[in-house]
């Protein structure tokens, strides 16, 4: 077989198989010492071995992104190792206290017993997982202020490893940290769940991956970086409103709710020549200002003037 072929055929592989590497990964790590000293360490393997994707497998239109690499850097710590913790801190309690004290009613509506047989526990939560996630990610693009929120993450002007977690923590969290406590809180199984937060993170943080992979026949189940390049388009596709592909970690969604988006020619996926602002604002590299102005709390210091020395 020739070297161009066994380039292709990894291409078309590398994807299911790392998909299947990284989620048995997890699995097999839980209650294991490294889950103590490295909290979220599967996530940052994940993001190296992106990183040598796109090293091995360029892409034809890929933009340079070392200019924001910095803001990247600080995105990825704050979403990952912070916005969690501090929504978990805040909602878990209103979730539980507040329907209890306030309405005479608990939240939590069942023991993990009573929710089902195991394996319908997980198909449940991926179905209403990835259900919530493709809605509430269809509102940031269509209500003002979700969007002004959300419009940092689309920015961007290529995917990459680094800048998947490119967004202002309160849209993160809306996204994808919300939906897993009220899951937690109405009762459901936490090993059904540990068994499919990381499924659902995993195909999402693939499709950022900047490097030129084919997603085959799985363009039409899982959110693909061929499939989320059209999300990400800055030249959005005539008569598809705000944008298409909405899916997180599942294309099917899309599919049934007819934002589905992915022309071919030739048998091959065609892939959008320009990534970014649908606007053409630019890329934003100061992380304040992401965090701090759809807020309206931005306001960056000015300059030092010394005064001028009164005249005489």
């Amino acid at each position: 077989m020739s070297a161009k072929k066994l380039t292709w055929l990894g291409s078309l592989l590398a994807l299911p198989l790392l998909y299947a590497l990284f989620y048995g990964m997890h699995v097999s790590a839980q209650g294991h010492a490294v889950e103590q000293w490295l909290p979220r360490w599967d996530r940052l393997l994940l993001l190296f071995t992106i990183v040598l994707l796109e090293r091995l497998y360029t892409y034809s239109y890929a933009v340079s992104q070392r200019y924001v690499l910095s803001r990247d850097i600080i995105a990825n710590i704050v979403n990952l190792w912070i916005t969690a913790a501090v929504v978990g801190a805040i909602v878990v309690p209103l979730l539980v206290f507040f329907p209890e004290h306030f309405l005479s009613r608990k939240f939590v509506f069942a023991s993990p017993g009573q929710l089902g047989p195991f394996w319908f526990q997980v198909v449940t939560i991926l179905l209403v997982v990835s259900l919530f996630r493709y809605w509430m990610h269809r509102m940031q693009h269509t209500i003002p202020f979700l969007w002004e929120l959300h419009s940092y993450h689309h920015r961007v002007t290529d995917l990459t490893a680094t800048n998947g977690e490119v967004s202002n923590p309160i849209d993160f969290a809306l996204r994808n940290v919300i939906i897993f406590l009220i899951l937690g809180v109405v009762g459901f199984d936490p090993i059904a769940l540990l068994l499919t937060v990381p499924f659902t993170n995993i195909t999402a943080n693939f499709s950022h991956c900047a490097a030129d992979i084919k997603g085959g026949l799985l363009n039409y189940v899982f959110v693909t970086p061929e499939v989320h390049r059209w999300h990400h388009t800055r030249d959005v596709p005539e008569g598809r409103g705000y944008s298409v592909n909405y899916g997180v970690e599942f294309i099917f969604w899309d599919l049934l709710f007819g934002t589905y988006y992915l022309p071919q020619e030739n048998g091959q996926a065609v892939m959008p020549e320009r990534i970014g602002h649908p606007d053409g604002l630019p890329d934003e590299k100061n992380y304040l200002k992401i965090l701090l102005a759809p807020l309206g709390l931005y306001r960056p210091l000015p300059w030092f003037k010394r005064p001028e020395l009164a005249q005489h």
